[in-house]
């Protein structure tokens, strides 16, 4: 398996899998070795007609809006049994693919062009999920800190440097971002759905509802609600994932609950980082329509 230390040029490593210069987690755990021969099949998976696909940049809230999701395909506020990673497509073989039961709701962080190319001829439902950059990039860092297979013990005065410059698991977030609003705007009959991680903090409620919408349920108001109250981010770093393996995480503590909150880049930038961030992030998004809520 083409396993990479890739270094930022400070002398810090993260450990990724590297399949014809893209980079990927190893996933170490379910794969055993046959991982880049099924990453690279996932092209040839075939999708099916009431799949949702939840594509997001990792650290966005894919997680949140998988869970809300799939709750309201199955009318139902219990809590989804699996983590995401149960239907996320670069963490499957195309077997468990072929075996999850429809209607499936999954996600992925990989770009277009590495998924089952159907997608869009298929007029698969995408649910489009954004954040903004810097809350992603300390978010980012804490994950590939606790994160055992990433072999990760770098500081966060080098990681902002190796963000911006997509040295990271699934590359560039600006090349990412702006191949989907391209994709997006080139393909105006298919149906995407556009949300933002600060809009579902701010009024949770409302998204939920216009995400129902787009999905072509009648859910009630009542039910929404009670998906709302069930996936608010404290509660859900209460009951925490059933299936989250200690053993994958440092010192056996599952961090994939920290804070969720909006604007907390400010607690780790320092101020020439958020300056230097700033004019990468004009300069590589002057021409982007989308806009973000850094606080």
């Amino acid at each position: 398996m083409p396993i990479k230390n890739i270094d930022d040029g400070s002398g810090e490593t993260l450990r990724v899998l590297e399949v014809d210069g893209y980079f990927a987690p190893t996933f170490d755990t379910v794969f055993q070795n046959q991982q880049e021969e099924e990453f690279r099949s996932i092209p040839n998976w075939p999708l099916k007609p009431d799949d949702v696909l939840i594509c997001a940049y990792p650290k966005a809230g894919t997680h949140w809006l998988w869970e809300v999701s799939s709750m309201l395909v199955n009318q139902s506020a219990d809590r989804v049994k699996l983590i995401k990673e149960t239907a996320m497509l670069e963490a499957l073989t195309e077997e468990q693919f072929r075996n999850i039961p429809s209607p499936r709701v999954l996600n992925t962080h990989i770009p277009l062009r590495l998924m089952p190319k159907d997608t869009l001829s298929n007029k698969t439902k995408i649910v489009f999920v954004q954040r903004n950059p810097k809350d992603i990039c300390v978010s980012f860092f804490n994950h590939h800190s606790k994160i055992v297979e990433y072999d990760f013990n770098g500081k966060f005065e080098n990681y902002v440097n190796r963000f911006l410059k997509g040295l990271v698991d699934y590359g560039s977030w600006f090349e990412y971002t702006l191949e989907w609003e391209k994709i997006i705007r080139d393909n105006p009959e298919h149906p995407f759905h556009m949300m933002s991680y600060e809009d579902m903090k701010s009024d949770p409620i409302s998204e939920i509802g216009r995400l129902s919408e787009f999905l072509g349920l009648k859910s009630s108001p009542e039910l929404i609600a009670e998906i709302a109250d069930k996936c608010d981010f404290s509660a859900m770093k209460k009951e925490k994932d059933p299936l989250e393996n200690t053993k994958d995480w440092k010192d056996a503590k599952p961090g994939m609950y920290r804070k969720g909150q909006v604007g907390d880049w400010k607690n780790w930038f320092t101020v020439a980082q958020s300056e230097y961030f700033d004019t990468v992030f004009n300069q590589r998004m002057k021409d982007s329509s989308f806009t973000y809520r850094f606080s």
